[in-house]
Protein backbone atom coordinates (compact mmCIF):
# COMPACT_ATOMS: atom_id res chain seq x y z
CA UNK A 1 0.00 0.00 0.00
CA UNK A 2 2.71 2.17 -0.80
CA UNK A 3 1.83 6.05 -1.02
CA UNK A 4 1.58 6.74 -5.25
CA UNK A 5 4.79 9.60 -5.26
CA UNK A 6 5.84 9.25 -8.27
CA UNK A 7 2.04 9.37 -9.66
CA UNK A 8 1.39 12.62 -7.59
CA UNK A 9 4.77 14.06 -8.66
CA UNK A 10 3.93 13.90 -11.80
CA UNK A 11 0.29 15.31 -11.38
CA UNK A 12 1.65 17.92 -9.06
CA UNK A 13 4.42 19.04 -11.44
CA UNK A 14 1.32 19.00 -14.14
CA UNK A 15 -0.76 21.42 -11.79
CA UNK A 16 -3.59 19.11 -12.51
CA UNK A 17 -4.05 18.34 -8.88
CA UNK A 18 -4.28 21.34 -6.76
CA UNK A 19 -3.40 20.79 -3.81
CA UNK A 20 -0.76 21.81 -0.78
CA UNK A 21 1.88 19.30 -0.43
CA UNK A 22 3.06 16.90 -2.92
CA UNK A 23 2.75 13.49 -1.25
CA UNK A 24 -1.33 13.35 -0.93
CA UNK A 25 -2.17 9.87 -1.78
CA UNK A 26 -5.16 9.24 -4.31
CA UNK A 27 -5.27 5.20 -3.34
CA UNK A 28 -3.38 5.39 0.19
CA UNK A 29 -6.17 6.17 2.43
CA UNK A 30 -7.93 4.60 5.63
CA UNK A 31 -10.97 3.32 3.46
CA UNK A 32 -8.94 1.77 1.08
CA UNK A 33 -6.86 0.11 3.60
CA UNK A 34 -9.26 -1.02 5.47
CA UNK A 35 -11.29 -2.57 2.57
CA UNK A 36 -8.30 -4.32 1.22
CA UNK A 37 -8.10 -5.73 5.04
CA UNK A 38 -4.52 -4.09 5.58
CA UNK A 39 -5.33 -2.50 9.55
CA UNK A 40 -1.23 -2.81 10.68
CA UNK A 41 -0.71 0.30 13.13
CA UNK A 42 2.09 1.61 10.96
CA UNK A 43 -0.23 1.47 7.97
CA UNK A 44 -2.70 3.51 10.19
CA UNK A 45 -0.24 6.17 11.43
CA UNK A 46 1.41 6.76 8.44
CA UNK A 47 -2.06 7.35 6.70
CA UNK A 48 -2.59 10.03 10.03
CA UNK A 49 0.48 11.51 9.59
CA UNK A 50 -0.22 12.18 6.01
CA UNK A 51 -3.43 13.80 6.50
CA UNK A 52 -1.61 15.82 9.00
CA UNK A 53 1.17 16.88 6.31
CA UNK A 54 -1.99 17.73 3.89
CA UNK A 55 -3.58 19.65 6.81
CA UNK A 56 -0.59 21.49 6.83
CA UNK A 57 0.00 20.39 10.23
CA UNK A 58 3.67 19.55 9.89
CA UNK A 59 5.35 19.00 13.27
CA UNK A 60 2.37 16.22 14.13
CA UNK A 61 3.41 14.65 10.88
CA UNK A 62 6.89 14.47 11.77
CA UNK A 63 6.46 13.16 15.69
CA UNK A 64 3.67 10.56 14.32
CA UNK A 65 6.68 9.06 12.09
CA UNK A 66 9.35 9.88 14.14
CA UNK A 67 7.90 8.89 17.54
CA UNK A 68 5.15 6.44 16.75
CA UNK A 69 5.56 4.70 14.10
CA UNK A 70 7.56 1.46 14.78
CA UNK A 71 11.10 1.47 14.11
CA UNK A 72 11.31 -1.05 11.05
CA UNK A 73 8.13 1.37 10.00
CA UNK A 74 10.21 4.54 9.85
CA UNK A 75 12.61 2.14 7.23
CA UNK A 76 9.04 1.94 4.88
CA UNK A 77 9.85 3.91 1.42
CA UNK A 78 6.56 5.56 1.91
CA UNK A 79 7.00 6.65 5.94
CA UNK A 80 9.88 9.05 4.03
CA UNK A 81 8.38 10.29 2.09
CA UNK A 82 5.81 11.80 4.46
CA UNK A 83 8.36 12.29 7.05
CA UNK A 84 10.28 14.10 4.22
CA UNK A 85 7.13 16.22 2.94
CA UNK A 86 6.88 17.04 6.95
CA UNK A 87 10.12 18.39 6.93
CA UNK A 88 9.57 20.78 3.78
CA UNK A 89 6.59 22.20 5.18
CA UNK A 90 8.02 22.67 8.01
CA UNK A 91 10.80 24.59 6.29
CA UNK A 92 8.42 27.06 4.69
CA UNK A 93 7.90 24.96 1.49
CA UNK A 94 4.58 25.55 -0.55
CA UNK A 95 5.09 23.31 -3.32
CA UNK A 96 2.41 24.97 -5.73
CA UNK A 97 3.44 28.55 -4.54
CA UNK A 98 6.81 27.71 -5.05
CA UNK A 99 6.52 25.98 -8.50
CA UNK A 100 4.38 28.84 -9.69
CA UNK A 101 6.91 31.48 -8.88
CA UNK A 102 9.70 30.03 -10.69
CA UNK A 103 7.18 29.12 -13.27
CA UNK A 104 6.45 32.85 -14.07
CA UNK A 105 9.48 34.47 -13.47
CA UNK A 106 10.93 35.67 -16.96
CA UNK A 107 14.38 37.61 -15.60
CA UNK A 108 16.19 37.04 -11.92
CA UNK A 109 19.31 35.83 -10.38
CA UNK A 110 19.61 32.21 -9.40
CA UNK A 111 19.53 32.73 -5.82
CA UNK A 112 16.84 35.83 -6.03
CA UNK A 113 14.24 33.19 -7.90
CA UNK A 114 15.10 30.80 -5.38
CA UNK A 115 14.43 33.33 -2.16
CA UNK A 116 11.35 35.18 -3.92
CA UNK A 117 8.78 32.81 -2.96
CA UNK A 118 9.87 33.33 1.09
CA UNK A 119 10.12 36.75 1.18
CA UNK A 120 7.40 37.76 4.04
CA UNK A 121 7.30 33.97 4.87
CA UNK A 122 9.04 32.69 8.61
CA UNK A 123 11.60 29.90 7.51
CA UNK A 124 13.42 26.91 8.86
CA UNK A 125 16.11 26.30 6.87
CA UNK A 126 17.36 23.11 9.16
CA UNK A 127 13.94 21.47 8.10
CA UNK A 128 14.83 21.73 4.80
CA UNK A 129 17.97 20.32 5.09
CA UNK A 130 16.20 17.51 7.20
CA UNK A 131 14.05 16.73 4.87
CA UNK A 132 16.45 16.22 2.03
CA UNK A 133 18.48 14.08 4.27
CA UNK A 134 15.34 12.01 4.80
CA UNK A 135 14.91 11.77 1.32
CA UNK A 136 18.96 10.40 1.10
CA UNK A 137 18.08 7.80 3.66
CA UNK A 138 15.71 6.18 0.76
CA UNK A 139 18.92 6.16 -1.27
CA UNK A 140 21.34 7.82 -3.61
CA UNK A 141 19.93 9.64 -7.08
CA UNK A 142 20.42 7.02 -9.13
CA UNK A 143 18.90 4.55 -6.91
CA UNK A 144 15.74 6.48 -6.36
CA UNK A 145 13.16 7.27 -8.75
CA UNK A 146 12.95 10.40 -11.41
CA UNK A 147 10.12 12.47 -9.06
CA UNK A 148 11.76 11.33 -5.84
CA UNK A 149 15.15 13.17 -7.51
CA UNK A 150 12.55 16.33 -8.94
CA UNK A 151 11.33 16.56 -5.39
CA UNK A 152 15.02 16.65 -3.94
CA UNK A 153 15.69 19.15 -6.46
CA UNK A 154 13.06 21.64 -5.41
CA UNK A 155 13.77 20.82 -1.87
CA UNK A 156 17.50 21.86 -2.51
CA UNK A 157 16.19 25.05 -4.12
CA UNK A 158 14.56 25.69 -0.93
CA UNK A 159 17.07 25.28 1.12
CA UNK A 160 19.00 27.92 -0.76
CA UNK A 161 16.13 30.26 -0.60
CA UNK A 162 15.14 30.24 3.02
CA UNK A 163 19.05 29.93 3.90
CA UNK A 164 19.42 32.94 1.64
CA UNK A 165 16.33 35.15 2.92
CA UNK A 166 16.92 33.98 6.43
CA UNK A 167 20.61 35.57 6.70
CA UNK A 168 21.60 38.56 3.98
CA UNK A 169 17.56 39.64 3.32
CA UNK A 170 16.84 40.27 7.32
CA UNK A 171 14.73 43.42 7.10
CA UNK A 172 11.66 44.37 7.74
CA UNK A 173 10.93 40.65 9.59
CA UNK A 174 11.07 38.40 7.01
CA UNK A 175 12.73 40.23 4.33
CA UNK A 176 11.71 42.85 1.09
CA UNK A 177 13.15 40.77 -1.44
CA UNK A 178 16.47 42.67 -1.11
CA UNK A 179 20.41 42.05 0.57
CA UNK A 180 20.54 45.07 3.39
CA UNK A 181 22.98 46.31 5.52
CA UNK A 182 22.33 44.34 8.55
CA UNK A 183 22.93 40.74 6.31
CA UNK A 184 26.15 41.06 4.14
CA UNK A 185 26.40 38.22 1.80
CA UNK A 186 29.92 37.80 2.06
CA UNK A 187 29.61 38.10 6.37
CA UNK A 188 27.08 35.31 6.52
CA UNK A 189 28.61 32.68 8.99
CA UNK A 190 30.50 29.23 8.18
CA UNK A 191 27.17 27.13 9.35
CA UNK A 192 25.15 29.41 7.29
CA UNK A 193 27.13 28.71 4.10
CA UNK A 194 27.06 25.53 4.70
CA UNK A 195 23.22 25.34 4.49
CA UNK A 196 24.23 27.11 1.12
CA UNK A 197 27.14 24.46 0.10
CA UNK A 198 24.36 21.44 1.06
CA UNK A 199 21.74 22.74 -0.68
CA UNK A 200 23.53 23.75 -3.87
CA UNK A 201 24.80 19.69 -3.76
CA UNK A 202 21.53 18.54 -3.99
CA UNK A 203 20.14 20.89 -6.41
CA UNK A 204 23.48 19.91 -8.70
CA UNK A 205 22.44 15.84 -8.43
CA UNK A 206 18.85 16.52 -9.05
CA UNK A 207 18.46 19.19 -11.11
CA UNK A 208 18.35 17.21 -14.41
CA UNK A 209 15.25 15.54 -13.23
CA UNK A 210 13.51 18.83 -13.06
CA UNK A 211 11.67 20.00 -16.31
CA UNK A 212 11.02 23.40 -18.26
CA UNK A 213 7.43 22.21 -17.34
CA UNK A 214 7.46 22.27 -14.26
CA UNK A 215 9.35 25.69 -13.19
CA UNK A 216 9.68 27.43 -16.56
CA UNK A 217 12.16 27.67 -19.08
CA UNK A 218 13.50 30.50 -17.86
CA UNK A 219 14.14 29.76 -14.09
CA UNK A 220 15.55 26.45 -15.67
CA UNK A 221 18.23 28.10 -18.00
CA UNK A 222 19.09 30.27 -14.95
CA UNK A 223 19.92 27.50 -12.51
CA UNK A 224 21.35 25.28 -14.70
CA UNK A 225 24.23 28.61 -15.69
CA UNK A 226 24.73 28.60 -11.89
CA UNK A 227 25.05 25.02 -11.54
CA UNK A 228 27.91 25.38 -14.66
CA UNK A 229 29.61 28.29 -13.60
CA UNK A 230 30.45 26.86 -9.77
CA UNK A 231 32.10 24.15 -11.57
CA UNK A 232 34.01 27.09 -13.47
CA UNK A 233 34.73 28.66 -10.19
CA UNK A 234 35.22 26.37 -7.28
CA UNK A 235 36.77 23.58 -9.94
CA UNK A 236 33.99 20.93 -9.54
CA UNK A 237 33.38 20.59 -6.03
CA UNK A 238 29.63 21.71 -6.35
CA UNK A 239 27.70 18.31 -5.24
CA UNK A 240 28.57 18.18 -2.11
CA UNK A 241 25.93 16.98 0.13
CA UNK A 242 28.04 15.02 3.25
CA UNK A 243 28.58 18.02 5.78
CA UNK A 244 31.84 16.49 6.82
CA UNK A 245 33.26 17.10 3.61
CA UNK A 246 32.80 21.23 3.46
CA UNK A 247 35.65 22.78 2.58
CA UNK A 248 36.48 26.64 3.17
CA UNK A 249 36.28 27.07 -1.17
CA UNK A 250 32.88 26.09 -1.10
CA UNK A 251 31.38 28.26 1.57
CA UNK A 252 33.59 31.09 -0.11
CA UNK A 253 32.23 30.44 -3.31
CA UNK A 254 28.65 30.44 -2.15
CA UNK A 255 29.55 33.72 -0.52
CA UNK A 256 30.65 34.92 -3.70
CA UNK A 257 27.98 33.96 -5.43
CA UNK A 258 25.76 35.56 -3.32
CA UNK A 259 27.25 39.26 -3.58
CA UNK A 260 27.10 39.39 -7.45
CA UNK A 261 24.10 41.02 -9.56
CA UNK A 262 23.77 37.59 -11.62
CA UNK A 263 23.63 35.06 -9.74
CA UNK A 264 23.32 36.38 -6.06
CA UNK A 265 21.40 38.96 -4.78
CA UNK A 266 24.41 41.55 -4.26
CA UNK A 267 25.87 44.38 -5.86
CA UNK A 268 29.19 43.18 -7.77
CA UNK A 269 28.65 43.09 -11.36
CA UNK A 270 31.12 40.38 -12.70
CA UNK A 271 29.27 39.82 -16.34
CA UNK A 272 29.23 36.30 -15.57
CA UNK A 273 33.34 36.54 -15.65
CA UNK A 274 34.21 32.93 -13.56
CA UNK A 275 37.40 35.20 -12.11
CA UNK A 276 35.28 38.00 -10.97
CA UNK A 277 32.68 35.77 -9.63
CA UNK A 278 35.23 34.34 -7.27
CA UNK A 279 36.40 37.85 -6.24
CA UNK A 280 33.12 38.68 -5.35
CA UNK A 281 34.12 38.87 -1.93
CA UNK A 282 37.36 40.55 -0.15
Amino acid sequence: YKVQFEVLMKLFFQKTFLIFILIASLSYTQNALYNLGSHTSDDALIVDAEKAVNSQDYQTAIDIITTKVSTSGQTRTDAKEVLASGYAGKCGLNFINYANSLSAASSGSAFQLMMNPFVGIPVDQASCLASLNTLESIGPSAQRTSDENAFAAIVAMSLMGTATRANVDLAPANGDGSQDAAGISCTITDPEADYLVLGFGFMSQNIAYVSASQIGSSSLTTLNAIVAQCAAVAGGVCSTTDPTLITAIQRDTMRDFLNTVEYGIGTVVTNSNPILVAGACP
